[in-house]
């Protein structure tokens, strides 16, 4: 469904993305929605790839806001893994070389050598430590992208570049959601997300379960999810 010039992605207010491995599970999908009673011209199985269309980029816009609610604050294990890495090692060189401008700071001071190079040390090795960690933690995953597979990233590649994506269009939200229900629970898609006319990805009820929202709440509040 092309999209159309006012704004909008799609030209019905209510519209289901979902994705899956093959087109052949996608278009075994699209029969039963229609076979369900969806009207055969509501439901398109999109090309792939099919960068800069409606679908997919509905898709990544969803795909961005749940990473978002749901990463929040987390960090992945390569981050944690250079992080680690990343203070030990720093932390002794820091030691070292405080340790060092310490013994030279008494040398030249004509103080005490032993406070001073103990509190150089330490300032050193806090320093080397808070540089490492944040250092470490930053160029781990850049630094292993370069030899690991897809498979072996913490962030892989968006379910909207490497699925068949199926999108369903309707002029009522009831329909939209029966939809919906029917390729999470029935048809097993690997996501299924609302979105309004614009490509606005809608709050995920299904997800949070909250007391009931009034009707054509969801699709008020979109991007609100």
């Amino acid at each position: 469904m092309a999209a159309v010039n006012d704004g909008r992605s799609f030209d019905t207010p209510f519209n289901v993305v979902a994705g899956f491995r093959s087109r052949a599970q996608a278009e075994t999908a699209a029969r039963q929605l229609t076979s369900a009673g969806l009207p055969a011209g509501s439901v398109e199985v999109g090309a792939q790839p099919d960068a800069g269309g409606p679908v997919e980029t509905a898709e990544l816009r969803a795909e961005m806001q749940s990473e978002l609610n749901g990463n929040w604050g987390l960090v992945t294990g390569r981050q944690v893994q250079g992080a680690l890495i990343g203070t030990g090692a720093l932390a002794v060189v820091g030691l070292i070389v405080g340790g060092v401008i310490g013994l030279i700071l008494g040398l030249a001071l004509s103080m005490s050598l032993g406070p001073t190079i103990v509190i150089g040390a330490v300032i050193g090795l806090l320093a080397g430590a808070t540089v490492g960690f944040v250092a470490g933690g930053g160029a781990a995953p850049r630094t292993g992208a370069a030899t690991a597979t897809a498979e072996g990233f913490d962030d892989p590649a968006p379910l909207a570049e490497r699925d068949v994506l199926l999108a369903v269009h309707a002029t009522e939200a009831e329909i939209a959601e029966r939809a919906a229900k029917m390729l999470r629970d029935d048809l097993h898609a690997d996501r299924v997300d609302l979105v309004d006319a614009t490509g606005t990805p809608l709050p995920p009820q299904h997800d949070s379960p909250r007391p009931a929202d009034p009707d054509g709440y969801w699709w008020k509040e979109a991007g609100s999810g």
